[in-house]
């Protein structure tokens, strides 16, 4: 199968998988969407900053937008404020379209994402218009993983196409089929390490304007954008090595796109933080915890959130989904990352676990600075753009893909990776579903309940076996290809 027909079938497969989400989610149905959607209808109503300050409807410290009512239902928040959990038909629909304030935690944000998934909100400021741009944030993404797969096609590199599907977890495409700029920031991430890994193996022109893109969009989408943009480059120049990394620097295209972009990113990030001064903190309910008693929260209770949200924690975290379910995707990775690790240089296992490291580091300062501020902040998914590396970077790692082929295990074990990972999406949705339709311990119930997506609930249950099936199907079929050329430089 050419190049371009896996970028073809790995955009409407991963574009499918989010679409699912976004057909089967009530409004506000996962982390702060309800911030992002105003924010994103200001956006598209010229409104780049806020109006003035105020608080929500939960007394946190908000921005304040000019904006129609019928963009919220009544009761936003009703489905998990105040407990018990309840099925969104407590939500109520608001046909008023009279503008008015309203307020919102996104007001400061960045507008990169917004200008790109907020015009549908502007055109149609109610459950319709959100629909429509949730697909567009699903399409953007599914954009950046699609060129991802088209970079592991080139290379011929199957393992790299499961990792691929194996970072896009349940809780990654939840959040781009939802107006959530982490989602695309995940994608960002993926995208960047896996063109910017083959760039310093093979140069070419086309991964380094792929690499500067993500990039770039790293830097802009939100405020931790540049510390993961760092931690990103720094893990692929120690991957790869001194040579390979000071060849890459050599190249003229190097600097026009790589670095173009790239310095195009910050200087956008750099003016969106002085001009907005989105990294005030305005102190809300913080907690006088010590470093001590912090650290033991992280290690009792806040450590095992992270990484069950990396996973699939839903909603506002209220919704989980089986353990046994997070397990066995964790073992997916395990099987990739644990034999890539035993058969890696010195060098490439540093980068892999150092990933994994400054990415648990980067979530305990964010606690420590935030909690006497704010409260629990950090969650999983800040690191996510920098975490998928784990997987990614093992994918690279020559020795596992040489150890696979002398004993003919290679196909069936990257398509194994890959065929599992679809009944464990269907669940998480199905899982999510129930939650919203019939109740929090409800089991799976995906076709009853008191309230119902839009479109029924068939056609999301289908868009994501379909999106799972087309993106198994490119491994089955021999989707990937050798590379054209030979490699020039052995890493791992």
């Amino acid at each position: 199968m050419p190049v371009r027909r896996v970028f073809a079938v790995a955009f409407v497969g991963f574009f499918l998988l989010a679409a699912a989400w976004a057909l089967a989610l009530p409004t506000n149905g996962t982390y702060d969407e309800h911030q992002h959607l105003v924010r994103g209808y200001a956006v598209w109503s010229g409104q780049f900053y806020p109006q003035g300050r105020g608080v929500d409807d939960a007394g946190t410290p908000a921005e304040v937008v000019d904006a129609p009512r019928s963009l919220l239902p009544e009761n936003v928040n009703c489905m998990w404020r105040p407990k018990p959990p309840k099925p969104a038909s407590c939500q109520l629909p608001v046909t008023d379209r009279t503008n008015g304030p309203m307020p919102t935690t996104a007001g400061l944000y960045s507008p990169v994402y917004y200008l790109a998934v907020g015009l549908p909100l502007r055109l149609s400021p109610d459950s319709t218009g959100l629909v429509f741009a949730r697909l567009l944030s699903a399409a953007t993404s599914a954009l950046l993983l699609a060129a991802a797969a088209a970079v592991a096609a080139r290379r011929g590199n199957k393992l790299l196409f499961a990792a691929l599907v194996l970072v896009s977890t349940p809780l990654a495409m939840n959040l781009n089929g939802s107006i959530n700029p982490n989602g695309l920031e995940i994608s960002a991430g993926v995208l960047l390490f896996t063109a910017l890994l083959a760039a310093l193996r093979s140069p070419a022109r086309p991964l380094l304007i792929l690499a500067g893109v993500a990039a770039a969009l790293l830097l802009t989408v939100r405020s931790l954008g540049p510390a993961l943009f760092a931690f990103v480059v720094l893990a692929c120049v120690l991957f790869a090595g001194r040579g390979p990394a000071l060849a890459l620097l050599r190249r003229r295209d190097t600097l026009m796109w790589f670095g173009g972009l790239s310095a195009a990113g910050v200087a956008f990030c750099a003016f969106w933080l002085l001009s907005s001064r989105v990294t005030d903190v305005v102190p809300d309910r913080g907690l006088e915890l010590g470093i001590g008693a912090i650290l033991k929260g992280i290690a009792t209770t806040r450590g095992e959130f992270y990484l069950r949200q990396i996973v699939g924690q839903f909603s506002y975290g209220e919704t989980p989904v089986s353990p046994v379910m997070i397990l066995l995707w964790y073992v997916l990775m395990a099987a990739l990352v644990v034999p890539a690790i035993w058969l890696a240089s010195w060098r490439a296992r540093l980068a892999i676990c150092g990933i994994a490291v400054v990415s648990a580091l980067l979530l305990i300062g964010l606690e420590i600075h935030f909690v006497p501020l704010r409260g629990w902040y950090a969650q999983g998914r800040y690191v996510m753009p920098l975490a998928v590396g784990v997987v990614i970077a093992a994918a690279y790692v020559d020795g596992i893909a040489a150890w696979l082929t002398r004993r003919g295990w290679l196909d069936l074990v990257a398509l194994a990776l890959v065929v599992i990972t679809v009944p464990l999406d269907l669940y998480a949705l199905a899982r999510v579903m129930t939650r919203f339709q019939v109740g929090i311990n409800a089991g799976l119930q995906p076709f009853g309940g008191s309230w119902q997506p839009a479109s029924g609930p068939v056609l999301p249950l289908l868009a994501c076996l379909v999106g799972g099936l087309l993106l198994t199907s490119t491994v089955l079929v021999r989707a990937v290809r050798p590379a054209a050329e030979p490699e020039k430089v052995s890493v791992g």
